[in-house]
């Protein structure tokens, strides 16, 4: 592929030289993803660089793109390029005798999220984007992180514009997918804390046990975390379903409503949730941490079982003459399907996104 060359400083002593520019960035497995889409709302559109043209998106090995820069720009805003270009033990800190200007190797970036990046260094306002997608803020947060510029003087104004407009514009998924995973990384990276609490709440809810970095810098104390919390949720919805099953399986069960039904009531929901517990695979082989293929919100769904956990009994009550009948039926008031809602419910209400101080 012919060279591509962005002359950013016009006298600029530094040519940054990125290789093998990124052509799919953070790629999605859908084969790791939950399989019940019941919970993901709206497909999922994967942006312009995952649908390959009829060339092909595979970059040669040997495409590079060069960015001519200013080190004193560099260095300036970036601790990592301060190092480099001044450490003795790297070879970037040496002029290239070739053209007299100082080479830096970059690979796999961005090309545009590299470029805006310079841009911003190089105080060229109005090169620099008003707002960005967020696909493209998850591109210029793996290289904020990389060159160590979260707390970068010259990166405040742009990202707390592009930050503001994010928050208005773009809401976090309610389900675990690739969008969510960019928004952890943009949460993290520019300490967004209530949105890093929010993002990895729903992630806590709806993965199903292998979390997907999609090689962001998403750091593995987090991952981690989310599965520990998720891990904790299901453990609390099985163990209580089956203390349920203890319950009502004692002889003595007795009947919240009507203590003469106590050992109706305890048999039909002792069999009832027998049964659904078979069904959902909660029973024999218990399911026991990671719970894998398991995620909190498939759990939530099981709990809406309606229809088949009534039964009925004669009603008795007097005529109009003050005589007893018993002619009458009528449903039973104790109901499964409430105290699995009550289960589920208590397990979620407990569910909370990780704390971005604790995990940053």
């Amino acid at each position: 592929m012919p060279l591509i060359t962005y002359k950013i400083d016009p006298f600029a002593d530094t040519i940054i030289i990125l290789k093998n520019p990124c052509r799919n960035f953070a790629p999605w497995d859908e084969t790791l993803a939950p399989s019940n889409t019941e919970f993901s709302g709206p497909e999922d559109k994967q942006p312009e660089c995952f649908q390959p043209s009829d060339d092909g998106w595979a970059a040669s090995e040997d495409e590079e793109i060069h960015y001519l820069v200013s080190s004193r720009h560099l260095m300036l805003a970036s601790p990592w390029f301060k190092r480099t270009l001044t450490r003795e033990e790297f070879t970037e800190a040496l002029k290239d005798p070739s053209d007299g200007r100082y080479h830096i190797q970059a690979n796999d970036w961005d090309e545009e999220a590299l470029l805006i990046l310079l841009n911003i260094f190089h105080i060229r306002t109005r090169q620099v984007p008003a707002t960005v997608s967020l696909e493209m803020l998850a591109k210029i947060a793996v290289l904020v992180d990389y060159y160590e510029l979260e707390c970068a003087e010259v990166m405040e104004r742009d990202a707390r514009d592009w930050i503001t407009h994010m928050r208005h514009s773009v809401t976090i998924p309610s389900y675990y997918c690739r969008d969510l995973m960019l928004w952890i990384c943009i949460s993290r990276v520019f300490y967004m804390s209530k949105e890093f609490e929010e993002a990895t709440a729903v992630a806590i809810k709806g993965s199903e046990g292998c979390i997907q970095t999609l090689d962001l810098p998403i750091h593995q104390e987090i991952t981690s975390s989310i599965d520990q919390s998720r891990c904790n949720a299901l453990e609390h919805v099985i163990s209580e379903l089956r203390r349920l099953l203890g319950v009502y399986r004692d002889f003595n069960y007795a009947c919240p409503n009507n203590s003469s039904y106590s050992f109706q009531c305890g048999a039909f929901l002792f069999g009832a949730l027998m049964k659904y517990m078979e069904k959902w695979g909660y029973l024999s082989p218990r399911p026991e941490a990671p719970f894998i293929g398991i995620s909190l919100n498939e759990v939530c769904r099981r709990s809406g079982i309606e229809g088949n956990t009534k039964w009925w009994h004669k009603s008795n009550y007097q005529d109009y003459l003050g005589e007893y009948r018993e002619e009458e039926f009528e449903t039973h008031s104790c109901s499964l399907d409430s105290k699995i809602d009550e289960v589920v419910r208590g397990a979620m209400a407990k569910v909370k996104g990780l704390k971005l101080s604790e995990n940053s």
